[in-house]
């Protein structure tokens, strides 16, 4: 019997580190303050079932675009097998960001993340899907305040420019000071501003795709059923056992959307997409931002030691006095400052205190939204001192996620595993990434059930453009990103 994930790390580093299970102890998101009363410990069967025709490890973005495209063959059974509640790992504990990374990519990467966007903003509107979903009026604005990484940023939006004319066009390089002023950014050395750019609760958009399927389709989801092995039980058949401290589940394929998590159960992994613990927090607004909300989403890049991997980032949730939405500032980052990046880190039990203070203080250097004024009042508190210290804090949290060594994400099948499929590897960006590549892992799958033609479906993606040719899994990438540094060794990564 095969057993893929035994074997003892080689080296007593971080290299080859072996993730541990998500924390049951993990710090209290902003977007986990009111959980779906559906999906909560939620388990579809009292039990779980001996077999499924799919095991898609994971409930995050990832897992819900997968059991979505999997859906569309109703005859095949799907069991979602999730560590702790519903989407409690990354994609519940992350900005709230969905903006493609226009300018940082080769135009076919730019244009499937733009094919993302628009593909989550129509399943909105479709569904009017309550997400929170707001397609910004200014776009994003991504702010640099080093000549450095502005000149780096303005190359690239040249390429862009020469590479594609229709992608270049989304995009305005702003150095003006007058026109930094009015984006609110005067400090900073220049500005590249996108056209699209959304902000959105992660947490409820996942809640209702994953209660939708299991009220409609063949979705069994069991929460609080962390995986603790997979193994091969037949090499004829070639049936995977996977192994739960709650029982055994016999399936002929495994799909791994567990991103940051991945390298636990499959180690030929554990040094291709390794943990990144980031930091959220939930800031009380200025008053001035309560009448005027922003209408640009916020990236700060070339801060003090800042490379582009440590940048930071802020959405304000809406403001409504009719639903209670009291505006905040979701701002994250300050992992220029974070032990060594926050790389190996796969615990989300904690928050790291230097970064927490970062993010209440650091903002006004940033932006420039009243701070001499009074911050707002939140329901049942007092109001706080003007903001000469900083903003308050509602919720800090933390979350895991996972950085690719090549900076692309992994899609596809698991090589020389068949019946084994992977989507993860996102970098700190998988909102604009995750669903379509879950989406073309199903797709996969239901391939490989019609006569086993999935490797011609990959080939046709990557042909017609529906898939780029550097996200797929295989050997001959993962012998290429064998080859390459380390992740903490790494200044700079494509996928950020």
């Amino acid at each position: 019997m095969l057993v893929v994930n035994e074997e003892k790390n080689s080296t007593n580093d971080n290299h080859h580190h072996k993730p541990n299970l998500p924390s049951p102890h993990s710090t209290s998101s902003f977007w986990h303050s009111h959980p779906s009363p559906f999906l909560y410990h939620h388990r579809t069967t009292a039990t779980l079932p001996a077999g499924a025709d799919v095991v898609i490890i994971g409930s995050g973005i990832s897992g819900a675009f997968a059991a979505r495209a999997l859906a569309q063959e109703e005859s095949v059974s799907v069991l979602m097998l999730e560590a702790r509640d519903a989407c409690w790992g990354a994609t519940g504990r992350n900005g709230g960001h969905c903006q493609p990374l226009l300018y940082g990519h080769s135009a076919d990467v730019a244009a499937f993340e733009l094919r993302n966007f628009q593909a989550i903003s129509s399943l909105v509107r479709e569904h009017d899907i309550a997400c929170e979903w707001e397609v910004m009026e200014g776009g994003g604005c991504h702010a640099f305040f080093s000549e450095r990484s502005f000149e780096e940023a303005k190359g690239k939006a040249e390429e862009l420019r020469k590479s594609n004319a229709d992608l270049g066009a989304l995009i305005e390089v702003v150095s003006d000071n007058l026109e930094l002023a009015n984006l609110k950014i005067p400090n900073a050395v220049g500005a590249i501003v996108q056209t699209h750019a959304a902000k959105l609760s992660p947490y409820k958009l996942v809640s209702w795709i994953l209660e939708s399927l299991i009220k409609q389709s063949n979705l069994n989801l069991q929460t609080c059923t962390p995986v603790l092995r997979i193994s091969l039980s037949g090499c004829v058949l070639r049936k995977w056992t996977v192994h739960t401290a709650r029982g055994t589940i016999q399936t002929p394929h495994v799909l791994f959307a567990t991103n940051a998590y991945t390298g636990r159960l499959l180690p030929q992994f554990r040094d291709l997409v390794v943990p990144v613990r980031g930091q959220m927090s939930a800031l009380t607004p200025t008053e001035i931002l309560l009448r005027k909300p922003l209408t640009h989403t916020y990236s700060f890049v070339g801060v003090d030691s800042q490379n582009v991997i440590h940048d930071d980032y802020l959405i304000q949730r809406p403001v409504s006095s009719a639903s209670g939405d009291e505006g905040q500032l979701m701002f994250g980052g300050g992992r220029s400052i974070a032990r060594n990046g926050g790389i190996y880190v796969d615990n989300d039990d904690g928050i790291d205190e230097l970064v927490a203070n970062y993010l209440r203080s650091k903002l006004e250097n940033f932006l420039n939204i009243g701070f001499d004024e009074p911050v707002a009042s939140s329901v049942g508190s007092t109001p706080s001192q003007e903001n000469r210290n900083g903003l308050k804090a509602e919720k800090e949290w933390t979350g895991i996620m996972g950085y690719s060594r090549d900076g692309f994400p992994w899609v596809g099948a698991v090589p020389d595993m068949t019946g084994l499929w992977i989507s993860a590897g996102f970098t700190s960006h998988g909102m604009p990434n995750a669903a379509l590549s879950a989406h073309h892992v199903g797709c996969l799958i239901i391939a490989s059930f019609k006569g086993g033609r999935w490797r011609e479906h990959e080939q046709n993606a990557v042909r017609d453009g529906d898939m780029p040719f550097c996200y797929i899994s295989s050997r001959e990438r993962i012998s290429r990103a064998d080859k390459l540094p380390m992740v903490d060794q790494i200044g700079t990564l494509a996928g950020c």
